[in-house]
């Protein structure tokens, strides 16, 4: 038994560091989402200044922002799909920490059943002469 559990705990924490990572990973595509919403949004500025840019100057503007939007939409299929992956490893950790939970559970009540066995053991064989 010392032997099952030991290895759903290790398989609890082996599910609990890869529920981290992918929320570690999920951040790091949310943070580049928004990187790329503010790139998005000075150049948007730049467009809208009273001051009227230079024709080559709009058109590397206006490259640069179809650059960022399509890369956006990259990030934001990338992000869902790291949403995704991380509800999934949420809901494998949450699977085994219950696992564990019952495992601990029945450890519990065996050790009492032995426990109350001996004590049975011992009244009787005090009883017997």
């Amino acid at each position: 038994m010392k032997s099952k559990d030991r290895k759903i705990r290790r398989i609890a924490a082996v599910q609990a560091r890869l529920h981290r990572i992918a929320e570690w990973q999920l951040m790091e595509c949310q943070a580049k989402e928004s990187e790329l919403d503010d790139r998005r949004r000075r150049i948007i500025e730049g467009f809208n200044d009273d001051t009227k840019l230079p024709e080559l100057m709009a058109q590397v503007a206006g490259r640069s922002l179809r650059a960022a939007s399509v890369e956006h939409g990259v990030v934001t299929k990338t992000r869902q799909r790291l949403a995704a992956q991380a509800r999934d490893e949420a809901r494998k950790l949450k699977q085994v920490l219950r696992k564990v939970h019952l495992l601990a559970g029945r450890a519990i009540r065996e050790q009492e059943k032995r426990i109350l066995e001996d004590e049975i053991d011992k009244s009787v064989s005090v009883e017997q002469p």
